[in-house]
């Protein structure tokens, strides 16, 4: 009966510590900024501080202030242990064999598509893809590596050929230079191009 009682008792000090610890720290912190903050301003002022309204109204505001800095303390320690956390996992895969190399180009796609980061797209393009006649919207990369060009003989470039609705997804294609027509649309305009399906329409540059 005794270890039962101890049991319980114990169990119903675990639950309500930390909520009289709570409640004993917001008293604290909201007596502090009413002392120290509100008290002053309100004496400064000329209002009568012994006034039951001014009271009211200065306990009040000191709720208001103390929920405000536990929600940003909060939303900081939140914001702080999550870019941690994030960042570990992102140093973990980038170092991976070929899965490094696979999540760092899709990283940089999504910041090319978002506007963040360095541009790794110079151009907007149009290939003949997939026959002849039909036109594809595609985004210069580079141009080819020197043993592509040495092998095939002639200037190839490389092209990303997104997908719509979703540009991050799509064809790695290498093209001869040649058989690329370069558009003076911006590439952020041709990403909204991609992802409206065409019924965006970027302004003519040659119209200015």
């Amino acid at each position: 009966m005794f270890n039962r009682i101890k049991n319980n008792f114990l169990t119903g000090l675990v639950v309500i510590l930390p909520v009289l610890l709570t409640i004993a720290i917001f008293a604290f912190l909201a007596k502090k900024v009413n002392e120290n903050i509100l008290n002053p301003m309100i004496k400064m002022v000329g209002l009568d501080f012994y006034n039951s309204y001014w009271v009211y109204l200065a306990k009040s505001a000191s709720f208001v202030i103390v929920v405000s800095l536990v929600v940003l303390v909060g939303l900081a320690t939140r914001l702080l242990l999550l870019r941690k956390f994030f960042g570990f996992w992102e140093r973990l895969l980038s170092r991976m064999p070929m899965i490094g190399k696979i999540y760092i180009t899709i990283k940089e796609i999504s910041q090319a598509f978002l506007g963040q980061g360095k541009h790794v797209f110079e151009k907007v393009v149009l290939v003949e893809y997939p026959r002849k006649g039909i036109y594809s919207l595609g985004f210069l990369t580079t141009k080819g590596c020197k043993e592509i060009q040495e092998k095939t003989e002639i200037d190839i470039v490389y092209v990303f050929l997104p997908t719509a609705p979703n540009p991050t997804n799509g064809f790695f294609l290498i093209i001869p230079m040649r058989e690329i027509i370069p558009l003076e649309m911006s590439v952020a305009d041709g990403f909204k191009l991609v992802v409206s399906g065409g019924t965006f329409s970027p302004p003519n540059k040659n119209s200015a």
